[in-house]
């Protein structure tokens, strides 16, 4: 009983040193935000050219680019109000797969007269990648590890399946190989490498 009242004392005067300061805990919040993303744009200033693959047009070109005004079609509609859903493009369990959500605080600023991340541009680079503020440099994009180390994700199968599983609604199921190879983009000069 006694170590019960203790972890409660304990407890408690946290909580109160919290009340106390609430900037500790936001101080805390924001230091833990490392990688911020940056957005399309930005993404494809390196990623549009053919001879590394134009990234960028295969992207615009695919439904990821499309999954968040997806949201808004008929069809959507429809399988929303059939699960008590108003709006789509704004229900959790919908955006969750449709779009890239990072806290305010992951949001880089953009630089002047870019529009940096925009949350309609749905299933975008950094959702599969992760957010790209540290690892967007030429000189880190040309060294893999340190790409990773400055928070570069590589995609695999799991990653897919955190969206393409029986969670929603239109999945009719999901073969790895052959989606992959529909939006793989690989640097063809490196793949030469």
């Amino acid at each position: 009983m006694k170590t019960l009242a203790s972890i409660f004392a304990v407890l408690s005067l946290t909580l109160i040193a919290f009340q106390a300061n609430p900037g500790v805990a936001a101080e805390e919040a924001e230091e833990a935000v490392t990688h911020q993303y940056i957005g399309v744009q930005a993404c494809g200033m390196c990623h549009k050219k053919a001879k590394t693959g134009d990234q960028l047009k295969q992207w615009q070109e695919s439904r990821h680019a499309q999954a968040f005004a997806t949201l808004a079609t008929e069809k959507a509609q429809t399988i929303a109000t059939e699960r008590g859903i108003e709006d789509p493009q704004k229900a959790a369990e919908c955006l969750q797969c449709h779009v890239t959500q990072p806290a305010a605080a992951e949001i880089a600023t953009p630089r002047k007269g870019k529009e940096g991340f925009l949350v309609e541009h749905g299933v975008q680079c950094e959702t599969c990648h992760g957010a790209g503020s540290d690892y967007k440099s030429r000189k880190v994009m040309k060294d893999h590890d340190a790409s990773i180390a400055a928070g570069l994700t590589i995609p695999d199968e799991q990653l897919c399946l955190t969206c393409h599983n029986d969670k929603s609604p239109t999945f009719t199921g999901f073969d790895f190989d052959e989606m992959w190879a529909k939006v793989n983009h690989p640097n063809p000069a490196r793949a030469a490498e």
